[in-house]
């Protein structure tokens, strides 16, 4: 009680510049307990993966037989095509190789899902383990996902991924075998967006 009757009379009484000190002080610290808090995962969960959709994309069976689209976190696999449902939306070189590898890795198994965030279209952003190990990491480690520097490193949460691509990079595993290769989010930008498409590539790896 004493401390509430402080600070009504403390925001009556107060010079308007302690008052907005003030002000700047509580939205700070609520902001940082807002950021805090989205630290903590959204869910944790075992489930089956019963679907690749491609090679950063896989539906999830729990144990309630819940389905769940799970986007894996931190990667960005080579685009499929999409030009049966939108002209113009052509692949990218390895995106089918990364679907495949991607399906050698989890389908039909047991996965571990720690989802910190749920990305604009709903689907949960996750690692997957698998026996131990990262099934994202694993991605990149293959050279068959770049990690995930889009938006200046926004949807970066591990920061393993870029010595394990700057490996793949070295050994030219996967798509880095090819010459230039493009990033995922640059290929939406500028062949997708633009029209500026490698067509000579397609999506024939």
């Amino acid at each position: 009680m004493r401390s509430n009757r402080w600070l009504a009379s403390f925001c009556t009484s107060g010079s308007a510049a302690h008052r907005r000190l003030f002000v700047l002080a509580v939205v700070v610290a609520y902001a940082h307990s807002m950021a805090i808090a989205s630290e903590v995962p959204v869910s944790q969960m075992k489930g089956t993966v019963v679907h690749v959709d491609d090679g950063d994309t896989v539906d999830l069976l729990d144990a309630n037989h819940d389905q769940h689209r799970v986007r894996l976190a931190s990667i960005d696999a080579p685009e499929l095509s999409h030009e049966r449902q939108e002209a113009g939306r052509v692949g990218q070189p390895f995106a089918d190789r990364a679907r495949v590898y991607l399906s050698q890795l989890v389908m039909g198994r047991v996965v571990e899902a720690t989802c910190p965030d749920v990305d604009r279209y709903g689907r949960l952003v996750c690692d997957l383990g698998i026996d131990g190990a990262s099934a994202n990491r694993a991605m990149v480690r293959a050279g068959l996902a770049w990690a995930n520097m889009a938006a200046g490193g926004r949807y970066m949460r591990d920061p393993a991924m870029l010595q394990l691509q700057a490996d793949a990079r070295a050994a030219r595993a996967g798509l880095w075998s090819d010459a230039n290769p493009t990033a995922p989010w640059e290929w939406r930008r500028l062949c997708w967006e633009e029209g500026q498409c490698d067509i000579d590539n397609g999506n024939r790896r």
